[in-house]
């Protein structure tokens, strides 16, 4: 790779994890151009070069940053463990106890332009879903897995816990952002809690070696 290629990605990334802050705080729709090229050391014809559009970066944040985001968040932890339901509540509390001021303040970035734009822009809402349906798809791969393994009760269906367990996920986050208050975070924790526990019967928590 040529010392230009690295540096015309290292500019495409900037100027995308500068968007994105923006994005987060302000909207999709509050942010123009003008004012993630303030965020930056790129000139709007840098911008223009990776992004032709603000609707073009829009796209790959949506891609690229949401993606790896959901990904590095809730599903790659999970390999860790045999047991996905320890890895699923684990991974909750250790987010939950992260979260800071500002978190509480925003929200999550994924379902906040979900409700933003799905119905402003086609094209932006389906890439958005598409982020939301792999994320209920890998969870649905590792609770298959656990089931495989007895640590979920065969009457269970592994997609219906995959939507409920995504589902609080979002709801944990959009409703210490409604009301303002992290101990929601914690009550509807432990009713996910409460739930894993009764559809996994009696199943521990097994690390794996290595």
């Amino acid at each position: 790779m040529s010392k230009r290629t690295r540096n015309l990605e290292k500019t495409r990334a900037h100027i995308m994890e500068a968007a994105f802050i923006q994005i987060y705080r302000n909207g999709f729709q509050g942010v123009s151009v003008a004012d993630i090229v303030e965020k930056t050391n790129v000139t709007k014809g840098a911008f223009f070069h990776h992004f032709p559009t603000k609707q073009a970066l829009g796209y790959a944040i949506a891609d690229e940053t949401l993606r790896e985001m959901v990904l590095d968040r809730w599903i790659r932890p999970l390999a860790a463990y045999r047991n996905p339901v320890r890895g699923i509540l684990k991974q909750l509390r250790k987010i939950i106890e992260a979260t800071t001021e500002e978190t509480l303040v925003f929200g999550c970035p994924l379902n906040n332009l979900i409700q933003e734009m799905s119905a402003v822009d086609p094209i932006f809402g389906e890439k958005l879903r598409s982020v939301m349906g792999m994320w209920v798809d890998e969870v649905e791969k590792h609770l298959r897995k656990g089931q495989s393994g007895g640590y979920l009760m065969q009457t269970v269906n592994p997609r219906q816990l995959a939507e409920f367990v995504v589902m609080v996920h979002e709801g944990v986050f959009g409703m210490a952002k409604s009301l303002k208050d992290k101990k929601v975070m914690w009550s509807l924790y432990d009713s996910l809690k409460e739930h894993l526990s009764y559809v996994s019967g009696k199943s521990g928590d097994r690390k794996k070696s290595g």
